[in-house]
C-alpha cells in the first residue's frame, strides 16, 4: 500500500469515526453543528478522491470511504449550507461501482441509490428520476433477507414526494399510507420522529388534492409530536408548512400567524439556524403571505430575504431561480417604482434556469407555475 493510499484511509477512518452516521434515519437539532465542523474536511476528501482517479496511481476505493460519503449526504440533505450534496453523492455512487463486485455491500448500495433519489429532489428537481432511483433502491431492499421496516418506510416517503412534486397524487398517497403503516402504533422518539415527517408529508399530499381539512389534522399531528421531541427544525417546518396550507385556504391572517411562528422559531433556536436552508425558505412563505395581504415592502424584504441567504449558502440553481422569479413579483407590486429592479431579478430567474439540465425547464413559461416545478413539493 503507498503512502498515499494509507494516508487517505486513515483520513477517512478518522472522520468517519466523528460524524454523525445514517443509521437512525434522523439528524438530531444536537449533532448540526458538531456535524458541520467536519464537512470542509469530508469535501477535500472526496475532491481527493475523484481528482486522483485521472492519475497513474488512482486512489482505491473503500467500503469505509463510500460509507462516509453516504453519512455525509444523509446528513446535508435537508440542509446543504455547505453546498456539497452532489459532490458526496456523486463521489460515493462512482467509489461504490469501482470496488470489487464481492466487495459491494448490497444495503450500501441500496443507500447510494436512495440518496440519489433525494439529490434528484433536493438539488436538481428531476422528479421522475428521483422515482426510478427510489424504486431501485427499494427494490434492493426486498432482496434482502434481513428486518428493515424502517429503511423500507424511507424509501416509501421519498418516492411519494418525488409523485406528489409531479403531481401523481393518488400514487403518492398509497406510498405515504405504506410508510404510515409501518411507524404507527409505536412509542419510542425514533418512531415518533419518523411519523411526524410521515405527517408532514401526507399534509402537503392532501392540501395539493384540495383536501384541506385533513391535511390540517396531519399538521396539527405533527406539531404536537414535534413538541414531544422539542426539534427547532421540525417545529419551524411545520409552522412554514402550515403557512402554506392556509394560503391555499384563504386564511391570510392565520397563514401570517404560522409564518411568524416559524420565524420565532429560528430565530430562539441558536445560530446554526440562521444558515438553514429553512430560513429561506421561511422568508419565501413570510414573502407569500406579504402578496397575498398586498403589503409591498415586507414582501420585497422577504424576497430579497429569500434569495441573498439562497446565493450565500449556494442553494441549487432551481431553488435560486425561483426565488428570484418571485422577488420579481414583489417588485412588480409597484411597477411604476421598481421597474427596472424587477427586470433585474427576472434576467437573474432566466440565468439561474439556464444552468439546470437541458430540457429540465421552457425558459419561455415564466409563470408561476413554471417557476414551482423547479423545487420538490415540500417547499412550494
Amino acid at each position: 500500500m503507498s503512502d498515499h493510499q494509507e494516508g487517505f484511509d486513515g483520513a477517512v477512518k478518522l472522520l468517519l469515526e466523528k460524524f454523525p452516521d445514517r443509521g437512525s434515519l434522523v439528524v438530531m437539532d444536537s449533532l448540526w453543528e458538531d456535524g458541520a465542523q467536519h464537512l470542509e474536511q469530508i469535501a477535500s476528501v472526496a475532491k481527493n478522491w475523484q481528482n486522483s482517479q485521472d492519475r497513474p496511481a488512482p486512489l482505491k476505493p473503500t467500503v469505509d470511504f463510500c460509507n462516509l460519503m453516504a453519512d455525509c449526504a444523509w446528513f446535508v440533505h435537508d440542509n446543504d449550507a455547505a453546498g456539497i450534496l452532489s459532490l458526496v453523492v456523486d463521489t460515493g455512487h462512482d467509489a461504490y461501482y469501482k470496488l470489487p463486485a464481492e466487495s459491494r455491500p448490497l444495503i450500501l448500495e441500496a443507500d447510494i441509490l436512495l440518496l440519489a433519489c433525494i439529490r434528484h429532489l433536493r438539488g436538481e428537481g428531476d422528479f421522475n428520476s428521483a422515482e426510478i432511483q427510489g424504486k431501485k433502491s427499494l427494490a434492493i431492499r426486498e432482496q434482502l433477507n434481513m428486518p428493515q421496516d424502517l429503511q423500507m418506510m424511507n424509501c416509501y416517503n421519498y418516492i411519494a414526494i418525488a409523485l406528489d412534486s409531479m403531481a401523481r397524487h393518488t400514487e403518492a398517497k398509497e406510498w405515504l399510507q405504506k410508510s404510515q403503516n409501518i411507524l404507527e402504533g409505536h412509542d419510542d422518539e425514533l418512531h415518533i420522529r419518523l411519523l411526524c415527517q410521515n405527517n408532514l408529508n401526507f399534509s402537503r399530499n392532501l392540501f395539493s388534492s384540495g383536501d384541506f381539512m385533513a391535511s390540517e389534522q396531519k399538521l396539527d399531528c405533527a406539531l404536537e409530536q414535534a413538541i414531544s421531541f422539542s426539534s427547532w427544525y421540525s417545529l419551524a417546518f411545520i409552522h412554514q408548512t402550515k403557512a402554506a396550507l392556509y394560503l391555499r385556504w384563504n386564511r391570510s391572517d392565520e397563514a401570517n400567524q404560522q409564518a411568524l411562528l416559524a420565524r420565532t422559531t429560528l430565530e430562539g433556536s441558536g445560530e446554526f439556524a440562521s444558515i438553514s436552508w429553512l430560513s429561506a425558505i421561511v422568508s419565501h412563505r413570510t414573502f407569500s403571505v406579504a402578496i397575498k395581504q398586498k403589503n409591498t415592502d415586507i414582501a420585497i424584504e422577504e424576497a430579497k430575504k429569500a434569495v441573498a441567504i439562497a446565493r450565500l449558502y449556494n442553494m441549487p440553481a432551481g431553488m435560486r431561480a425561483r426565488f428570484a422569479h418571485y422577488l420579481m413579483k414583489a417588485y412588480l407590486m409597484e411597477p411604476e417604482k421598481y421597474e427596472q429592479e424587477a427586470e433585474e431579478a427576472r434576467k437573474e430567474a432566466q440565468r439561474l434556469r439556464k444552468l439546470l439540465p437541458p430540457g429540465r425547464t421552457d425558459l419561455d413559461d415564466e409563470s408561476d407555475g413554471a417557476f414551482d416545478m423547479l423545487v420538490d413539493i415540500s417547499v412550494r
